[in-house]
């Protein structure tokens, strides 16, 4: 859009609708005060536009004939009219009017985009250059009533926002982070965004999580929660607070700003103030990738926390069927605890479980926690490989875990044949090749395998160097038990010089101690540690399994870069208590 270019920022004025009702009562509907108060309409636009606004918004919202239950001819009206004082409170300024246009209320409606063409065609034939969906709940209708208009008028410029709850849904259950890479990538819109029902903290954490690559994001929260006030509800006037978030919203990346319910000419004014005090240099290559400033460069993400902190990555395996609800309860408990990414297993000692790509993306989505698919050679070729790597990017998954993949067991290859086009080293070429030529700014992440447990640990390390040279910036470790093990993840640590995760899987019993030692390739355990599980209770084995685990993480803390936490036998509660522990080393 023409009136974005060369700006650093562009703030749209506040809430009409509260502002209104908090000056006159709210005894009629707004909009239909374009009508009858048409004055107070007028003055309300241009305390916006004196507080500091580029942009307001017509007064019409809700201008439709189910909402404000009237006829047709009377919309018409309303909204002729409201954009008619809009025009005249921006007068020759360089303040852009948009047409808003709110959702109509859905269970009324036989004919939804009829109603919708209805609305366009009147701002149309009023001249409207500039047009705002707000508030709504789904996109279909959005993207259709915008390829409507674009047929219409070319060169309109579309701001596309919709309402999400501070966990990222919508009130029909979309994600807001699936609605803003759908509706970008229709190519109908200059800008999607978020607005209502959440508050500027909320939107700044969901601002967090996603990966603008360029792309315009608008945000226009309330301006808080309201409380109750004699039957009404009320907002208080917190415009300090208002505005340090949106400049903290702006050094995230967004370029548009906004307020909804709550907003008043105040806010928007300081709001006014604390950006032009903060300016940077607009289209400046940050602005314009659309990363987001203020963070740790642009380093993904696991080299950012390791920049900060030592990360702490958990793995959940997929289940073997269908019932996959505790993945979900895992994540958000481990989320509580303090991990700061899921790894999921993919099929590990060749037994089918639950797609790993899926599931990482569904618990990312989900649980709001970073999940890093495994991906091994075993299963997939080349033409199956890039067709989930497509996938993966397009969920906003950016790590990923390459591994060549644990063999079919002799006894099931006469009926299952592994695949196996390439080894893990050639895919991490592979996905390097498509990160240069596909994913760009969106790149993954990739990680591959360390054994510190090879018995020739030295042909171990220069396979890892080549795993470097193809790509891979970062390794987990196998399970570390024993002294050897310490020593080796320490000397690859030396000579790789890229983060080293210390691989800790914690155990809960001596059966579980002699089933990794006997049955689990590359992880060897001495026989007094299996031994001291003997005739444990459960509590007690659990207990014992930490405490060890806490030895081999005490020795590592200073040389490893974090911790990779396998859960033992779904006992997540066991990898939460160690999760606690490893945080108060350093403390």
């Amino acid at each position: 859009m023409n009136i974005f270019e060369g700006k650093d920022y562009f703030l749209f004025d506040g809430a009409m609708g509260t502002y209104y009702s908090s000056k006159y009562n709210g005894e009629i509907a707004c909009e239909a005060a374009n009508l009858t108060h048409s004055q107070a309409i007028l003055e309300i636009h241009k305390e916006y536009i004196e507080a500091g606004a580029n942009a307001i918004k017509t007064n019409t919202f809700a201008a439709n004939r189910f909402s404000l239950s009237c006829e047709q001819a009377e919309v018409e009206l309303i909204i002729k009219k409201g954009f008619e004082i809009a025009l005249s409170a921006a007068g020759n300024r360089e303040v852009a009017v948009f047409a808003d246009i709110g959702p109509i209320p859905s269970a009324q409606v036989i004919d939804q985009e009829e109603e919708y063409k209805k609305l366009a065609d009147i701002f149309l034939s009023c001249g409207a250059e500039n047009f705002l969906f707000e508030t709504f709940p789904q996109y279909d209708i959005v993207l259709e009533i915008s390829a409507y208009i674009r047929l219409k008028k070319p060169s309109a410029g579309i701001i596309a926002s919709f309402a999400v709850y501070p966990d990222g849904y919508t009130k029909e259950g979309l994600f807001y982070q699936d609605i803003f890479n759908r509706v970008n990538a229709s190519g109908l819109v200059d800008a999607c965004g978020f607005n209502c029902i959440s508050g500027p903290a909320h939107m700044c954490r969901l601002v967090s999580s996603l990966e603008l690559d360029g792309r315009l994001l608008s945000i226009m929260p309330n301006s808080g929660y309201p409380a109750s006030e004699r039957g009404r509800a009320v907002y208080v006037d917190n415009s300090q607070y208002f505005a340090g978030k949106m400049l903290e919203l702006k050094n995230m990346g967004v370029r548009i700003l906004g307020g909804c319910c709550g907003t008043t000419p105040h806010h928007i004014a300081v709001t006014a103030k604390l950006l032009a005090d903060n300016i940077s240099t607009a289209g400046s290559p940050e602005q314009q990738s659309g990363k987001a400033t203020g963070k740790t460069g642009d380093k993904p993400l696991l080299r950012r926390l390791v920049s900060e902190k030592k990360p702490i990555l958990v793995e959940i395996d997929p289940p073997f069927d269908t019932n996959w609800e505790y993945m979900l309860r895992d994540a958000f408990l481990l989320k509580k605890a303090g991990a700061d990414m899921i790894t999921i297993a993919d099929s590990p000692l060749a037994k089918a479980r639950a797609d790993s790509s899926i599931m990482a993306a569904k618990l990312q989505r989900e649980a709001g926690l970073p999940a890093m698919p495994h991906i091994t050679c075993r299963d997939k070729n080349l033409l199956g490989i890039k067709a989930t790597l497509l996938a993966l990017n397009i969920e906003g998954i950016r790590n990923i875990l390459v591994v060549t993949g644990d063999p079919i067991a002799n006894i099931e290859r006469k009926d299952i044949k592994g695949v196996f086009s390439m080894n893990s080293s050639n895919l991490a070429n592979y996905v390097s090749s498509l990160n240069a030529n596909i994913f760009g700014e969106a790149s993954f992440e990739i990680g591959g395998a360390l054994n510190v447990n090879a018995p020739n640990f030295d042909a171990e390390l220069r396979r890892s160097a080549k795993k470097l040279e193809n790509g891979i910036s970062f390794f987990l470790t196998q399970a570390i038990y024993t002294e050897a093990a310490v020593n080796n993840t320490i000397r690859a640590i030396e000579e790789l010089k890229v983060p080293v995760f210390a691989g800790i899987m914690p155990i809960v019993g001596y059966k579980n101690a002699q089933f990794i030692n006997n049955e689990v390739p590359g992880i060897e355990i001495d026989e007094d540690t299996v031994e001291s599980f003997r005739d444990k209770s459960r509590e007690e084995a659990e207990l014992l399994g930490i405490e060890h685990s806490l030895k081999c993480i005490n020795k590592l803390y200073g040389h490893v870069s974090g911790f990779y936490i396998m859960t033992p036998l779904k006992r997540i509660q066991v990898v939460c208590r160690l999760i606690k522990s490893i945080k108060e080393i350093n403390e």
